[in-house]
């Protein structure tokens, strides 16, 4: 998020907080994309997407007041954005249909062996990633779909910068061999 963006955020929660409420609309439309954009990198759909949005909206607009300025504004909502995600990641794996997942994996798969072009390679990416353990995949789409800085993602994840570096290094080596292992 740049820095003017932030800044106007900033400026808009003092506001909401100072009781305009009507602040909160112009917050939601600045942040809207990115929390979509997270989203569905988590989830792979739209729709799912979606049903995080507006969860973490309600949760932003609830807990706003006591939002402190301790840290970006950014930061902040990256982490509500991830917990929802992942929240509903958890509740999808406990509804979803087994035999439909492995028939959806080995479509995947078959579509990238018997075309490795460019989407195929990045549909076999994305279902790697979704198979990554939980802080490995946090930190690969921060920093690779979102653009997050080592720092930026340290902050959002309540974790140390070494750690985000060596969960970077093990998703990038998983993916890598699993690459190697299709072609």
């Amino acid at each position: 998020m740049h820095i003017d963006k932030e800044e106007a955020l900033k400026n808009l929660v003092d506001s909401f907080v100072n009781g305009n409420h009507e602040a909160f609309a112009a917050i939601a439309t600045m942040v809207h994309a990115d929390i979509l954009n997270i989203a569905y990198r988590y989830l792979g759909n739209a729709e799912d997407a979606k049903d995080v949005l507006q969860e973490v909206l309600i949760k932003m607009h609830r807990s706003l007041q006591s939002f402190r300025n301790a840290s970006r504004f950014s930061t902040w909502m990256y982490r509500i954005t991830v917990n929802a995600a992942v929240d509903a990641l958890r509740k999808r794996k406990s509804l979803f249909n087994v035999a439909t997942r492995y028939l959806k994996e080995a479509k995947e798969k078959m579509a990238f062996t018997e075309a490795p072009n460019v989407k195929s390679k990045e549909i076999f990416i994305k279902a790697v990633v979704q198979e990554l353990p939980l802080r490995q995949k946090n930190a690969f789409i921060l920093k690779h779909y979102q653009g997050l800085t080592i720092r930026e993602i340290s902050k959002s994840l309540g974790c140390s910068q070494s750690s985000i570096k060596t969960h970077l290094g093990r998703a990038t080596c998983t993916i890598r061999k699993k690459m190697e292992e299709k072609v």
